[in-house]
Formats: C-alpha cells, structure tokens, sequence
C-alpha cells in the first residue's frame, strides 16, 4: 500500500467519524428541543395501555361475576345475594333473567311490576307484548316484527269473538314476505276460510 492510499483511507475513516460525531450532536439537540413532547407522548400512550389493560379487566370481572350470578340463580331461583350481584355486574342479564322467570310463571302483575324497572326499550316493548298476551288485549307495538305480531294477536281476538271480517281485514295487513305468513294462513285455515 502507498502512502496515497494510507492517507485515502485515514480520510475515510475521519470522514466516517466526522459523520457519526456530527448526527450523534443533531440527535442531542433534537432531544434537547422535543425531550418533553417526547416524554408527554411516552406517559400518555403508556397511561392508555394501563387503562386499556384495566377495563378489560373490570370487563372480564364482571362478566366471570354475573356468570358465576346466573349459574346460582338457575340452581336456586330464590338466592337474593346472586340477584343482586346480577344487577350489579350486568343489568341486562338481570332484566332478562327477571322476564324469563315472570314468562314462565304467565304472571301479568310481575310482569307489569318488571316493566316499571327495565330501563331497555326492546326488553320494554317485549313486556309489554307479553302483558298484553296474558290479559288477551291488544298490544301496543313500535317495530316491524311486533306490529306484525299485535297485528296477528288482534285477529285472533277479533276472530275468538266471532269477527270474522275485521280479523281477516287485519290479518290482511300482514306483508305476504313475513314470517308471520304460514300462521296467517294456518289461522284462516283453521277457522274456515
């Protein structure tokens, strides 16, 4: 190797340093300028996984506690510590849980008793259906599917009482796609028509 080459590469080689050396001073004073927007940005974004990690958590606690509710009500349907721990951990389980018992019961009063505590509105428009079910009146509907069943409730109690044409009059209101249909004709079919 010449003396011409020694001297090339010593210069490659302090150029190399020079370059290390020059970012390594950009990269301080880039610190040195954002340190607390990177810091901030550090904490929050840690603080959001800790928070993420604790709600789920809670969720899965809940859940695992209104199971473990649940699973002691079907055992004893009499338990008033497993009630209220369901009412608790999952409000929702619990207003089902109550209309499912008072269905099976066919009690109208704990029915209405129900209805006055259930905050859902479908869980709401189901009792009321059921209610108006029991007493054989009919029920007051706001989706498709129940105006199709108080539709269908109301023929039945107009055509039990022997009004025949403004029960077929309703059951003709019933869209010929629903899946009410086949009891619509099972219903004229059974009365004679």
């Amino acid at each position: 190797m010449s003396l011409k080459d020694n001297v090339n590469a010593m210069k490659e080689e302090l150029s190399a340093e020079e370059q290390f050396l020059e970012s390594v001073i950009k990269a301080e004073g880039f610190w040195k300028k954002y340190k607390t927007l990177i810091i901030s940005v550090a904490t929050i974004a840690i603080l959001a996984l800790l928070a993420k990690v604790g709600m789920e958590y809670m969720h899965q606690k809940d859940i695992t506690e209104s199971n473990l509710a649940y699973n002691a009500l079907l055992k004893d349907s009499g338990d008033t510590n497993a009630l209220n721990s369901l009412k608790k951990s999952n409000p929702k389980l619990y207003e089902l849980y109550l209309f499912s018992n008072s269905t099976k019961a066919n009690d109208a009063g704990s029915l209405e008793k129900i209805a006055t505590e259930v905050n859902d509105p479908i869980m709401k428009e189901l009792l009321s259906y059921q209610i108006a079910s029991l007493k054989e009146t009919p029920a007051p509907a706001a989706t498709t599917v129940a105006k199709e069943f108080s539709l269908l409730q109301k023929a039945y109690l107009l055509l039990k009482s022997g009004k025949m044409k403004e029960g077929d009059a309703l059951l003709e209101q019933i869209p010929t796609n629903s899946s009410l249909r086949e009891l619509v004709t099972t219903l004229k079919h059974y009365r004679g028509n």
